[in-house]
């Protein structure tokens, strides 16, 4: 990424969260907001973010699961932050940040680092997609309790089910995919063949209906964690509607916001305030006060786990700067001239 790219994006980023700013002091009663912060309540906040830190080491051994339980726990956690915090720093994709160096280990190849991602993330959107039916079974004018939970357990089950039927019929879902894409016009050729072929290769390894099941359990729990976390910072602002929308309100965040990875301040309270207000009642004080909150507990945590992250690669800010944009640059290489032998950062 040249000094051109990062210069426009920064400019971009400015405008951005001025146009956001701007647009929030004229629709929103700044006093009312500064008032719902102050009543926070500490308690929650601090098992809000709890429940984040162990949504993180959650899927960080989802990751080390996907790639064969090689690398070390500590390993894997620390690549996941230094990633993010790379993005904070740089605005360089966390993705390719993370297979970078992940596939500068001995024992683990930048091949294998791609395709754990790709599942990974295949897995995530697995979760969105459980969280806003979750979001609209709640929100669904059921008559019981009992019909809700049943209708939310069948939603996971048909989800469930339908990642076992792409694992055990791959090779014809691919062929049935491949000219769907080409002849939408969305991707180029050499972009769809790259992007099926790295999640077969993923879904090759995931393989057996016992290793799907893991995976899946590891998404689920720290996905769980994830919304509790949204939960709990509901609480902690004395956001307290009905159960069902308190937990409605949590998934949609969850959908459109996952915690994992670095949003753009404003952008990250528009994503959460406009979708929590469409379907609750709550005021909208209150959320641009939670969506504060729960921005700075996110921005904290990002900053703190990658400065940690970053003692334990032993690399100073600009030092680590250089090495994510080799890494960029590696990535974005052997992607244009499709390499499927990607070459080693070893």
């Amino acid at each position: 990424m040249n000094a051109k790219d990062t210069r426009r994006r920064t400019w971009i980023t400015v405008l951005v969260i001025a146009a956001i700013v701007v647009v929030f002091l004229l629709l929103v009663d700044i006093g009312a907001v500064i008032d719902e912060l102050r009543n926070a309540d500490w308690v929650y906040l601090g098992l809000a973010t709890g429940a984040l830190l162990i949504g993180y080491y959650i899927q960080t051994l989802r990751w080390r699961h996907l790639l064969g339980d090689i690398p070390p726990t500590n390993y894997t956690f620390h690549t996941m932050n230094v990633s993010t915090f790379t993005n904070l720093m740089t605005f360089i994709p966390t993705t390719p940040i993370r297979i970078f160096f992940m596939g500068e280990r001995e024992d683990v190849s930048i091949p294998q680092a791609t395709s754990s991602l790709t599942i990974a993330i295949v897995f995530d959107w697995v979760m969105k997609i459980i969280a806003i039916l979750g979001a609209i079974v709640l929100l669904a004018p059921i008559d019981s309790n009992a019909g809700t939970i049943v209708g939310f357990i069948g939603v996971i089950i048909l989800i469930f089910a339908g990642l076992l039927l792409l694992v055990h019929n791959l090779d014809k879902i691919i062929a049935w995919a491949t000219p769907l894409l080409l002849r939408r016009g969305f991707l180029k050729e050499e972009q769809v063949e790259g992007m099926l072929s790295g999640l077969a290769q993923g879904l090759e390894e995931v393989g057996t209906t016992k290793k799907v099941a893991v995976i899946f359990l590891y998404s689920i729990v720290s996905w769980s964690f994830f919304i509790g976390f949204y939960i709990l910072g509901l609480l902690a602002l004395n956001i307290k509607p009905s159960a069902e929308v308190l937990v409605a309100m949590a998934l949609v965040a969850a959908f459109l916001v996952n915690p994992t990875g670095p949003y753009l301040p404003g952008v990250f309270n528009v994503l959460l305030v406009v979708p929590m207000a469409l379907v609750s009642n709550v005021a909208i004080e209150a959320l641009v006060a939670y969506s504060l909150v729960i921005y700075a507990i996110l921005l904290v945590i990002w900053l703190l786990l990658g400065v940690w992250g970053m003692r334990q690669y032993k690399l100073s800010l600009s030092e680590l700067r250089e090495r994510a944009r080799e890494g960029y640059d590696l990535m974005r290489q052997a992607k244009e001239v499709g390499n499927n032998d990607s070459p080693e950062a070893n």
